[in-house]
């Protein structure tokens, strides 16, 4: 299980949000009970879109999660001369190609939109599906799961 990242909701307390590797898929889970499961392609549109470079420079430290293809995602501290304090980092490692660095909070709140917008459309009955987000078959292969407020 790979801690993706923290926030502080409005009445103060904390929330995390995981990956975990459930066969060939990537479970999003988060404290408030939301998880849904997204293809590792759905994982490297995000990672692709909102990613940088990382400098060669930087080392690949912290803790990952191995996907299937030869991925990787990692999180990743690392303190830039431009920041008071680090920051967290998701790296995206793809096979014979430069790792890719996005702010943790950024990339976290993308998964976990595509993982609320899967929920959302197979409570309406995928009404509201839009470029096929919502199929079990989509060209991302995410997959909606049931969330607390499914259940309550």
């Amino acid at each position: 299980m790979l801690l993706l990242d923290e926030r502080i909701l409005p009445d103060g307390t904390h929330a995390r949000t995981h990956a975990t590797l459930v066969g060939e898929r990537v479970e999003i889970r988060d404290d408030d009970g939301t998880r849904g499961e997204l293809g590792v392609a759905a994982v490297e549109r995000v990672m692709t879109r909102y990613g940088k470079e990382l400098d060669a420079s930087i080392a690949l430290t912290g803790e990952a999660l191995a996907l299937p293809g030869g991925y990787r995602l990692r999180r990743l501290r690392y303190h830039t001369p431009v920041d008071a304090t680090g920051r967290d980092y998701l790296i995206w490692e793809r096979p014979g190609e430069p790792p890719l660095a996005v702010i943790a909070a950024m990339a976290t709140a993308a998964l976990r939109y595509l993982v609320l917008r899967l929920v959302d459309e197979r409570r309406s009955g995928g009404a509201s599906a839009g470029a096929g987000a919502g199929d079990d078959a989509d060209e991302d292969g995410a997959a909606p799961q049931e969330t607390e407020t499914d259940r309550g």
